[in-house]
């Protein structure tokens, strides 16, 4: 019984080398530029020994890769509603400042994306319909508490919302001294009657 957890810890171990050596290279190349060989060589593996891993190969390490930086960020929000849900979308943005690497891997993802004929296309647009329906909802709970400013439409707000985020980010990663989470906050703020 010792031998087979010592297995799954052994299995779980070279999964998450894996994903980290895919997320570096996917971050460097782009998805497109990379491959499955590629990545087995960082990890010191066959391109077999990848797909035993992942069994989907190329696609399979990108949705692996994108879901792990999702869950990490959905967690930081999960059961937050209203101003808590607008403060914690700060505080995401102060943590990206230290994943450069993250930050990146998703603009370039999401600029590749964009072509309706890439992997992650769909991927990308699921993901950007729930991030903008659960800020949406966070506007529509602060409206409800009369805390927006008036004439501030919830959904208008959630997707000028998204749009700076991904705004800054995308200045800070060209190396202009930006500061993401109080540049988001300073945004937020703006459709508040009481600031964060």
């Amino acid at each position: 019984m010792a031998g087979t957890r010592g297995t799954y810890r052994k299995t779980a171990q070279r999964r998450e080398q894996i994903l980290e050596a895919a997320f570096a290279i996917f971050a460097k190349n782009g998805y497109t530029a990379s491959s499955v060989n590629e990545i087995a060589r960082a990890v010191g593996i066959t391109q077999t020994g990848v797909l035993h891993h992942f069994a989907g190969g190329k696609l399979a390490l990108l949705t692996a890769v994108l879901q792990q930086r999702d869950a990490l960020a959905e967690e930081n929000l999960r059961g937050k509603t209203g101003r808590e849900f607008l403060a914690a979308l700060v505080e995401i943005s102060r943590v990206q400042a230290g994943q450069r690497g993250v930050v990146q891997l998703y603009r370039n993802l999401s600029t590749e994306a964009v072509d309706p004929e890439h992997p992650a296309h769909n991927y990308f647009r699921e993901r950007l319909g729930r991030i903008i329906e659960a800020v949406t909802q966070a506007f529509s709970e602060v409206l409800a508490e009369d805390g927006l400013k008036p004439g501030i439409e919830p959904r208008a707000a959630a997707l000028n919302t998204l749009a700076m985020t991904e705004g800054l980010e995308t200045l800070w990663l060209q190396g202009l001294d930006v500061d993401m989470a109080e540049g988001i906050r300073w945004h937020i703020n703006g459709f508040l009657a009481k600031p964060l």
